[in-house]
């Protein structure tokens, strides 16, 4: 992906599971519409070294660059307004089906889950759920997009920081687990 605009945006937050690194397209209009600090373009609970390379290799990045509506936000969702996340604009490439499921997991509001197969339903095809947990992995921006909130139809299933990230995000939403 290609970020003609100009520079992106980096800094890292902290989160109920971690420290959160967000990566910020200025220039960027995301799912929201436009937003005076443009859009999220990433966002890992990893190294950012770790994750750069799924924006291109064309990216240049501005590291430690705090994005005070993007702090703000997660402040507020520490504190426990748990539709803070609902609020920060996300733009990511991909497919119908993939912008589908993305926008469909935004729908689930914190303190529930809904199952792959139950994903699958709600981005228009059910029976996919294989596919729904490929969408999932390839979610650029969680938790703005909250594919914790997927679970197994018998259980967690999998979660790309790892289980005890999913976990601590479910458990600050108050799922019960």
């Amino acid at each position: 992906m290609s970020h003609p605009g100009g520079a992106l945006l980096a800094a890292s937050y902290p989160t109920p599971a971690g420290p959160l690194v967000v990566v910020v397209d200025p220039h960027a209009a995301g799912d929201l519409g436009p937003a005076d600090y443009g859009a999220v373009v990433l966002s890992t609970f990893r190294a950012l070294d770790e994750a750069g390379d799924r924006l291109g290799s064309h990216a240049e990045i501005r590291p430690r660059t705090v994005v005070p509506f993007v702090r703000d936000v997660l402040q507020r969702y520490a504190d426990g307004d748990l539709d803070a996340l609902d609020d920060v604009s996300v733009t990511q490439p991909g497919g119908p089906f993939q912008q589908r499921a993305w926008r469909a997991m935004r729908d689930i509001r914190a303190g529930s889950v809904d199952t792959y197969a139950g994903l699958a339903a709600r981005a228009g095809i059910p029976g996919a759920a294989r596919a729904a947990g490929t969408v999932c992995a390839q979610n650029l921006v969680a938790p703005f997009v909250p594919c914790h909130r997927i679970v197994a139809a018998d259980g967690l299933g999998g979660y790309g920081y790892g289980l005890e990230t999913k976990i601590a995000l479910l458990e600050h939403e108050g799922v019960l687990l």
